[in-house]
Order: structure tokens, then C-alpha cells, then sequence
């Protein structure tokens, strides 16, 4: 199996689990001390109830697959890789690659460097506002929330996006908002159940029904 695979499956379990967790955090009020942000770095993060679950750290989801000689190699030799090809390539593909690569590492100045590049190549790209808008989120509390004004920006000029749409639910998950999370999780499948992130997105709801229903008998 390629190793993007087996890193996307471990992603699936490990978020599909603080989904749940999330989902029961949320306030039926409004916001309260339980849904106040925190900081997304690798390692556990602490529930309200004392639970843990280990997410890996704040990184763009990318709507496709690194190129197929590069899929199967460690992150920290495609993050090699992928530089140099930016470095010959005038398009910002590559250097959004990179930059979600370098964010998977715990790289997060090296990964806003590689978006701010994207951008000056084509300041439309959107993948490099939404991963600069996930590098904010990287920061601690505080950039959680910035990052989340940002993204709800971003979905509302680009509706039709699934990258936008899938990468604000997992942000939602860091900030510990399972009902957000989930619809913006809808929201990507209904734009397109089949493709990538269409179908990651089904696989974390399904966790999240089941362990709903593990929960509630």
C-alpha cells in the first residue's frame, strides 16, 4: 500500500476518534470554557472529560495525490523532493505540495515560507490561502481562531470548493467543534462523494455515527 495511504488511514482513525470526542464537547448554548480552542501541535490533546486523543499536527489536506514517484517516500525526503521542483517549476503546485508536507512534519515557519511563494507565483492559488490560513491555526489558541475567521472567509468566496470545505472541518476538529466539523464534512461530500476528499469525508462521518451510536445504544 502506498505510504500516503497508510498515512491518510491513520488520519482517518485518529480524527474520525476526536471527532467523536469533539461532537460531545460541543455546547447545545453557544460557546462556553469547553469550546474555547486549543493549541494544535503533534502529540495528545486533552479533552474537557480527561480524555486524550492523539492528532497528527495541523497540515492541509491536499484534494490530490503527490506525484506518484514521490507518494511512496518518507515525508521528510518528499519535502526534498518537492523543493527542488519548485525551485524549477514557475506554477505554484509544487510549493503548496511542500508546504503541506512541511506542515505534516511540524514545519510550520518552513510551510508558511513555501505558501507565501506559491502566492507570489500566482496570488490566486487557493491552496496556498488555505494552507497559510491552517499555518495561523498552528500557532496555539489564539491562531486556531484566526484561522477559523479566515477559512469561514475563504468558503464563502469559493462555495464550490471541496478543499476549503473538507480543510475548515479539520480545523474545527483542533479547535474541538465536532457539529462544524461534520457539516463542513457534508458539505464536501455533497460537492463531490467520489473524488479524494469526498470520500475521506464519508469515512470520518461513518466513525463519527458509530461511535455516536457506541455511545447511545
Amino acid at each position: 500500500m502506498r505510504r500516503v495511504a497508510v498515512v491518510l488511514a491513520v488520519w482517518a482513525v485518529a480524527v474520525g476518534g476526536a471527532l467523536v470526542m469533539a461532537n460531545a464537547l460541543d455546547s447545545p448554548v453557544g460557546q462556553g470554557a469547553r469550546d474555547e480552542a486549543q493549541p494544535a501541535v503533534p502529540g495528545p490533546v486533552a479533552s474537557a472529560g480527561g480524555g486524550l486523543a492523539n492528532l497528527p499536527p495541523l497540515a492541509m489536506v491536499l484534494d490530490h495525490s503527490l506525484p506518484a514517484d514521490i507518494a511512496d517516500l518518507a515525508p521528510i525526503v518528499q519535502a526534498q523532493r518537492l523543493r527542488a521542483l519548485a525551485a524549477k517549476t514557475s506554477g505554484p503546485g509544487r510549493s503548496v505540495e511542500l508546504g503541506s508536507v512541511l506542515q505534516l512534519l511540524g514545519d510550520s515557519a518552513g510551510a508558511e515560507a513555501a505558501y507565501r511563494e506559491a502566492l507570489a507565483r500566482d496570488p490566486g492559488s487557493l491552496g496556498a490561502q488555505v494552507g497559510l490560513a491552517l499555518a495561523a491555526g498552528a500557532t496555539g489558541s489564539d491562531g486556531l481562531i484566526a484561522a477559523a475567521a479566515r477559512m469561514r472567509e475563504l468558503a464563502l468566496a469559493n462555495p464550490r470548493s471541496q478543499l476549503v470545505s473538507f480543510n475548515q472541518g479539520w480545523l474545527e476538529i483542533y479547535r474541538r467543534r465536532g457539529g462544524p466539523a461534520r457539516d463542513a464534512w457534508k458539505r464536501t461530500i455533497a460537492l463531490g462523494p467520489r473524488t479524494r476528499l469526498g470520500s475521506i469525508s464519508a469515512s470520518l462521518l461513518a466513525t463519527l455515527e458509530k461511535g455516536s451510536a457506541d455511545r447511545n445504544p
